[in-house]
């Protein structure tokens, strides 16, 4: 059976990527973090038996290595990798503090980096691997307030088209979504946003958590996309 980790597995769209994997046929590690085991597995229990919970810092080096060893010892091999935990510290620059700015790249950015790294073998032991990662369209529009955030979705691109070229030879492939607001609790947290997304939808609507996660399933289940940016919005770039 193949393995999927998912990592901000408690909410929004990490919960909803795991519970498709899992009808997909997946056995899930779900990671979480700030909230808490009794809460994740409150939304995954009647998968129980194929959900491996782990909790991990991802802005710790440390805890990311910790979590690689413990999924290593058991399972010896991953096949996919859902880097869709994520924050955002909303700020105009002018009040965005080192610890704001640090706290988000470490998460959004490094942690991602940190995760993949730690976690190739794995993937290079399955002979078929898969990662995504979850930017933002906020990557490449950028939001006012949101320097952090968009500095760190943006970034994510240049690290998924360079490990795509990195990896191709050990049969891994490295992608990367781009999905616009959606209705999660980071979504929810700024109302006004939210309406300006859908306002510029030429749809009239937000992304949804629901057809992203199906993207993801989709797309992990394909052999012949690498290095490929998947825009999941309404909004004319």
């Amino acid at each position: 059976m193949p393995i999927a980790l998912v990592t901000g597995a408690s909410g929004g769209l990490g919960r909803e990527a795991a519970k498709c994997l899992l009808i997909a046929g997946y056995d899930v590690i779900a990671h979480y973090n700030s909230a808490s085991e009794k809460d994740l597995m409150r939304h995954l229990q009647r998968y129980e038996g194929r959900v491996f919970s782990i909790k991990a810092d991802l802005s710790s080096k440390d805890d990311i290595r910790l979590m690689a060893t413990r999924i290593g010892d058991k399972y010896g091999g991953i096949n996919v990798v859902i880097n869709s935990a994520g924050i955002t510290r909303d700020r105009l620059l002018i009040n965005c503090s080192q610890e704001d700015w640090d706290n988000v790249i470490g998460v959004n950015l490094s942690g991602v980096f940190y995760v993949i790294q730690a976690i190739l073998p794995l993937l290079i032991n399955s002979r078929d691997g898969h990662v995504v990662n979850v930017s933002s369209i906020s990557g490449i529009k950028g939001v006012a307030g949101q320097c952090a955030y968009s500095a760190s979705k943006a970034a994510l691109l240049g690290l998924t088209y360079a490990l795509a070229k990195e990896l191709s030879g050990f049969h891994v492939r490295v992608n990367a979504i781009m999905p616009g607001y959606m209705e999660t609790e980071m979504g929810l947290a700024n109302p006004q946003a939210l309406m300006k997304a859908q306002g510029q939808s030429l749809l009239n609507c937000l992304s949804s958590v629901q057809e992203t996660a199906s993207f993801i399933c989709w797309l992990v289940k394909t052999q012949r996309q690498t290095g490929q940016v998947f825009t999941l919005d309404s909004r004319v770039l």
